[in-house]
């Protein structure tokens, strides 16, 4: 993989960097302990959501602190998928979520089109997973003609707001609300099972307009939870600062559960609006 895809783009401005990565399956554990891997394409996110607890993974202070400006492509990744296809390690039948620690489409995804490869190689080796891929990005989009080919997938869509002007305030690099309800609605319409993750769930101007909206998407699956604690060093939790951040803005574990029964009120009883770790079983 170059470091320069095409004229005017490089991965140096794009804040991406290119690493071979040892092994592209991690045996899955905490809330998604029932799936057998998670599958992260890249590593760091440039996504930049306060509240993101992948923060805590990652491998320096100066990681830590600068999360959200950087990321980097395991260049490798589909040759390492093509192997674990051939040897056995991945095969039909086997719970993968995508993605654990990333989002699998990172904005240079666009060009670099390296979960693309990961994909186009499972389906190469003939091996159907039981595909569950996390997102937020339009860019997903782009792979629906492959999503089609997955015999067991959902898509889960991150849609935590209806304001972008919350959106703007604790996730202020990542795609916008309207772009990820499109997104949405693009793969119902190809016939892709979603799951709406409202999570976390963030400030909610109209949560009546809110549920309405979301349930019209009649998702297989919705989830939501609030903003995990803080941990200590190396465990997924919120910065204390975001936490304070929400509080000024009117919204704590009282407010999300009135929101939630809203949202379960619009949805009716025949479709739960899942919590938690509950919320993320395979597809």
């Amino acid at each position: 993989m170059r470091s320069t895809v095409s004229p005017g783009w490089s991965l140096e401005a794009a804040g991406v960097g290119l690493a071979d990565a040892r092994t592209i399956l991690t045996p899955a554990s905490g809330f998604i302990r029932r799936y057998r891997y998670s599958l992260n394409p890249y590593s760091g996110c440039r996504f930049a959501c306060e509240y993101c607890y992948a923060r805590a993974f990652a491998p320096t202070a100066e990681k830590r602190q600068t999360w959200g400006e950087w990321a980097t492509a395991k260049r490798n990744a589909a040759a390492l998928i093509t192997k674990a296809c051939r040897d056995g390690t991945l095969q039909s039948g086997d719970a993968i979520y995508m993605s654990s620690a990333t989002d699998p489409y990172q904005p240079a995804e666009h060009r670099l089109r390296l979960t693309r490869g990961i994909l186009e190689a499972i389906l190469d080796a003939g091996v159907q997973p039981r595909l569950t891929v996390q997102t937020r990005s339009p860019i997903a989009a782009r792979d629906v003609d492959l999503f089609q080919r997955f015999e067991h997938i959902r898509v889960n869509v991150s849609v935590t707001t209806d304001s972008e002007q919350v959106r703007l305030r604790y996730e202020p690099k990542a795609p916008a609300i309207k772009a990820r309800l499109r997104t949405a609605r693009t793969f119902v319409d190809a016939g892709v099972s979603i799951g709406i993750s409202i999570s976390p769930m963030l400030p909610v101007d109209d949560i009546e307009a809110f549920a309405e909206v979301l349930a019209s998407l009649n998702a297989a699956e919705y989830v939501s939870q609030y903003m995990a604690p803080p941990g200590p060093i190396f465990a997924a939790g919120t910065l204390p600062a975001t936490l304070r951040m929400a509080r000024e803005d009117g919204w704590g574990l009282p407010q999300y559960a009135k929101a939630r029964e809203v949202i379960q009120r619009v949805l009716g009883p025949d479709r739960p609006l899942l919590e938690g770790d509950e919320g993320f079983a395979p597809a």
